[in-house]
């Protein structure tokens, strides 16, 4: 180990002696090909780089803890233990010491790191170009075979699609937008078996798109899953983009909240259904939806709630008829400006949404305009579906609803935005 340490200590040192300056606000660091989010930008500090420790470590696939009283921060994975402590240019790797060229250092209340000492004991390499001023960290990826495994091929009478394998005795998650008005179902498994047998609707939440698929086949290779989420990581979605089985793209994590995933992994039509796994390989979400530059996976925990208390033959699915209901989780954060930014949880197949607003609670309430469309109507978007000021110092109450097919559903309980 001592040997192992010495040997990492002088590459580190050569490694920053031949890394030139370069401006921080040009910095930008990746990880597998992919920008990776900052929670603060990286500096430069006697011609070293310096990031937010939290950001890269979690991002590896660290814990990582702040120890106030002591001004050190605490790092874990598997069996390899890190400590810095602000200013002291001598950090601990398993109880052994390791010296630093650059000590870490706080910068806006952020720990802030060399870059090659958090790499490096993360499993990773990183490569340094000093012409485009970027930073790349390379993991060791999880091999794309063990993911294709856990990902089914779903072509039914209406279209084709992806499905995620939850359990050995044949479990399927997929969309609900897949398997609607559907009333036959193939799969073809990443082994190249195809499966014509019977398929039963057991778990379905609709108006989340999920739908929780029986079927008469044993011995399949379910996916891990892990709820906790990391803004930065490394992602993988698998699905069948256009058709393509088993197709793999990379990405990061770019944001979440309980309803959505936000990342970069590339998906398109064909991709519904299909997988979202972190950097360990576990299965943190189910690809669903798309927009311009953001690409949307539903949550793993979220469909772990879907109760398993149906059974409806796949043939019967051509006569379900969906109806959405009033939106939930409807909620709101006030940003640095003073802007309250209001969000709920998609309605699929929504064509639209009211938003209602009274400046006391039991008063009138209108439909809020949108300027942006010169009408009343609204779209959910992320990470907010709107924003509107606070800085007339009133309470703001809202309600929504949404509108499918000229019908719109019940509005949701008031919310008081309060102005703090």
């Amino acid at each position: 180990m001592k040997q192992k340490l010495r040997g990492f200590i002088l590459f580190l040192i050569l490694c920053f002696c031949a890394m030139p300056p370069a401006s921080a606000a040009n910095i930008a660091v990746t990880l597998n090909g992919y920008p990776l989010a900052l929670s603060s930008p990286a500096i430069i500090q006697n011609d070293r780089v310096l990031v937010p420790m939290r950001s890269i470590m979690e991002a590896l696939g660290y814990s990582v803890v702040w120890h106030s009283d002591t001004h050190t921060v605490e790092a874990n994975k598997d069996d390899t233990q890190l400590f810095l402590t602000i200013d002291n240019p001598v950090a601990t790797v398993n109880q052994q010491p390791v010296i630093l060229d650059a000590a870490a250092t706080l910068s806006e209340s952020t720990t802030m790191v060399p870059l090659r000492f958090v790499a490096q004991y993360g499993g990773a390499t990183v490569e340094w170009d000093a012409e485009t001023a970027v930073v790349s960290i390379t993991t060791s990826q999880i091999s794309q075979g063990d993911l294709t495994d856990s990902v089914v091929y779903i072509q039914t009478n209406k279209i084709q699609a992806s499905g995620i394998i939850l359990s050995s005795d044949g479990l399927i998650a997929t969309n609900f937008h897949v398997i609607e008005n559907a009333s036959m179902i193939q799969m073809v498994f990443s082994d190249d078996t195809i499966y014509q047998g019977s398929a039963t609707i057991v778990g379905l939440d609709p108006q989340r798109d999920i739908a929780l698929i029986d079927i008469d086949k044993n011995n399949l290779i379910p996916a891990n899953t892990e709820t906790s989420l990391v803004k930065g990581e490394a992602v993988t979605a698998v699905g069948a983009p256009k058709g393509n089985r088993n197709t793999v793209s990379e990405g990061v994590l770019n944001d979440f909240d309980q309803d959505i995933i936000s990342a970069s992994a590339f998906i398109d039509h064909g991709s519904s259904g299909g997988a979202l796994f972190n950097g360990k390989g576990k299965l943190i979400g189910m690809t669903s939806a798309y927009s311009d530059n953001q690409f949307f996976s539903i949550p793993v925990s979220e469909i772990m709630k879907v109760s398993r208390n149906l059974s409806i033959p796949i043939r019967q699915m051509k006569d379900y008829s969906y109806s959405p209901t009033v939106p939930k989780n409807l909620r709101y954060w006030i940003d640095e400006d003073g802007y309250a930014n209001v969000t709920w949880s998609p309605v699929y197949d929504a064509d639209y949404y009211y938003v209602y607003i009274s400046y006391t609670k039991n008063g009138t309430f209108a439909k809020l305009q949108n300027k942006a469309l010169e009408g009343n109507t609204w779209y959910w978007g992320f990470p907010q579906c709107f924003g509107i000021s606070t800085a007339d110092g009133r309470n703001i109450y809202f309600k929504v609803s949404a509108v499918r097919n000229g019908i719109e559903t019940a509005t949701t309980d008031v919310m008081e935005v309060v102005n703090d």
